[in-house]
């Protein structure tokens, strides 16, 4: 795992942590989900799983550093999703800041597969905020936007979910 810390600018609020986590591991075997599903087994390199969701954490990262948030960002860029997510379980297990301060986390995986202009955003019933800010910044990005689901799912936001952090995964 790869750890950022940007310290928030609010004394008040700097003690809590949003996540923004991308994994950086990539080696698809086909099958379903997968551009090629009729190869199933046959190794493909994944550039928008995981490397979309990567430069999206870098860019936020970027931004953030330029006008600091009230709170502190975590950024994570998790090894060992593709195997189980191994390298989120271990973060949690070992967090760099404790798990409590941690008010929400945000799962980039595979978010170049953006097509048509369709959003799908899994995780909004873990937080009773997340359906209301997202359908007012949707309002001004005009996705078509798919917003459902609970914390669980084939990724790393599940590590957090089960520490009863709550997740949204785009």
């Amino acid at each position: 795992n790869v750890v950022g810390i940007l310290q928030g600018s609010d004394p008040r609020l700097a003690g809590q942590f949003i996540v923004l986590g991308a994994h950086y591991d990539h080696l698809g075997l086909g099958g379903r989900g997968s551009l090629d599903p009729d190869s199933v087994g046959v190794p493909h390199n994944g550039a928008d799983d995981n490397a979309s969701g990567v430069v999206a954490l870098l860019e936020a990262a970027r931004r953030l550093s330029l006008a600091r948030p009230g709170r502190s960002v975590l950024f994570l860029a998790f090894g060992g999703e593709e195997h189980g997510l191994l390298g989120s379980a271990a973060y949690v297990k070992t967090p760099a800041v404790p798990n409590d301060s941690l008010v929400a986390m945000l799962n980039f995986d595979m978010v170049g597969r953006l097509r048509e202009n369709r959003l799908v955003v899994y995780g909004v019933e873990t937080a009773k905020e997340w359906r209301p800010l997202l359908d007012s910044l949707n309002a001004t990005a005009g996705f078509a936007m798919s917003a459902q689901g609970d914390g669980y799912g084939p990724s790393d936001h599940t590590s957090f979910y089960n520490k009863q952090v709550p997740v949204l995964f785009y």
